[in-house]
């Protein structure tokens, strides 16, 4: 048995740990020790299958007694009769308390309850020892490994420490897991992939808090987070702030710029005019599937695969002109904006139009508008709109700017 990593749980937390055992593919038993407990999570290929704990809370026949599958009077007159050597589940077997595939349904589910549980640990140290295997006997957990951390973070109350990852709402958001990849092996809540689909690298924190609309913008960030401890998502500061950062030359003198300082007065400056005409532009920038692993066992009902692959739609909206060659700006994304930052997918310069001012979500039947609390509202065929559901031939208004709404193409998808 060879130990080949170890450290402190003060310095590294549990996911980049596993996020770290994952990216090297590593086969083995990760142990976890504090003066009141030890923790044990078993890895095949990177991924956790198995687990086993010291603490109390964490055995099968207390987790039970919670859940209310059996009455605590009732285990303790099991375990009193059960023959030596024999597992508790065996003995909830003959005696009718569960039937086999609950037995091994609920193991799973253990086995994620006491990797949930590391990942409050504030202290303790990890060492792993390759190549070593779980029981022969165990009941083993088949799951990708963000959708695991995303649930064990969905489960923890962070909100003290918002203010220390997020420390300037400035800063902006990069997906950094291939999308494609995402969609197809991550379960994430609708909000988690609303929220998702808002990260492109150009949008600031509080631009994303405002897109999507919570009444709370804690409620955002709080999914942010989980998206960056699932490493779905990095934050950094802006691409300027990192441009002149790199071209800061301190032996010369030359002060690096703060970038606090320069957000704030950024936020200070009073916004450039808008041009008299209207003028929109499209910014460049940057199935059925069926879940073959536990995660449905595991997390959060609200948890869901990406629902955009049943259905294909290539749709875009047309800039009613008269008299001048039709402008289409394609739906590509799963969301994209319209209003007056260059921050949107549709910048649309014209002083009646807020910041950000509407966002078309492609849904599984189509696309849908909604309104982003605009000054001046969002109009879908002359009526004023919340949310609303668009067809073919429908006429948005945002200020002044028209714009008609094409399906171009649609099929299920294979």
């Amino acid at each position: 048995m060879e130990k080949i990593l170890d450290g402190n749980l003060g310095r590294f937390e549990m996911p980049d740990v596993l996020t770290f055992l994952n990216m090297g593919r590593r086969t083995g038993v990760l142990v976890l020790e504090h003066p009141e407990q030890e923790s044990k999570i078993f890895l095949r290929e990177g991924r956790p299958i198995y687990a086993t704990s010291t603490k109390d809370d964490l055995r099968i026949g207390n987790m039970l007694v919670r859940q209310g599958k059996v009455k605590s009077t009732e285990l303790e007159r099991i375990l009193e009769r059960r023959d030596p050597g024999q597992k508790i589940g065996q003995a909830l077997l003959q005696h009718q308390i569960l039937r086999q595939d609950e037995l091994a349904s609920f193991l799973k589910v253990q086995v994620s309850e006491v990797i949930f549980d590391t990942f409050t640990w504030k202290k303790g140290l990890f060492s792993f020892y390759d190549r070593v295997p779980p029981p022969e006997t165990a009941v083993t957990l088949a799951m990708d490994l963000q959708n695991l951390i995303m649930e064990g973070v969905r489960r923890i109350d962070e909100r003290g420490r918002l203010s220390e990852v997020f420390s300037d709402l400035n800063m902006v958001a990069e997906a950094v897991a291939n999308p494609e990849r995402v969609k197809s092996s991550v379960t994430l809540t609708q909000d988690e992939w609303q929220v998702l689909f808002l990260v492109d690298g150009r949008r600031s924190l509080s631009e994303i808090c405002r897109l999507v609309g919570n009444p709370d913008d804690l409620t955002t960030l709080q999914i942010l987070y989980r998206l960056v401890s699932a490493n779905l998502v990095v934050v950094v500061e802006p691409l300027q702030v990192r441009a002149e950062v790199a071209e800061a030359e301190p032996d010369t003198g030359q002060p690096v710029p703060d970038f606090t300082q320069r957000a704030t007065a950024e936020r200070k400056a009073p916004p450039a005019p808008a041009p008299a005409p209207v003028a929109v532009q499209y910014s460049t920038s940057v199935a059925d599937r069926r879940v073959v692993d536990d995660t449905r066992e595991i997390v959060s009902s609200k948890a869901v695969a990406y629902l955009g692959l049943d259905k294909i739609m290539v749709g875009r909206l047309v800039l009613v002109e008269q008299g001048k060659a039709e402008t289409s700006f394609p739906l590509s994304k799963d969301s994209s904006t319209l209003g007056r930052h260059r921050n949107n997918d549709i910048v649309i310069a014209d002083p009646k139009v807020s910041s950000f001012h509407a966002r078309i979500d492609r849904a599984a039947e189509g696309h849908v508008i909604r309104d982003l609390k605009s000054r001046n509202g969002t109009f879908v065929n002359g009526r004023r709109v919340e949310t609303a559901p668009l067809k073919t031939d429908d006429e948005i208004r945002v200020g002044t700017a028209r714009l008609r709404y094409k399906v171009d193409y649609t099929a299920q998808a294979q």
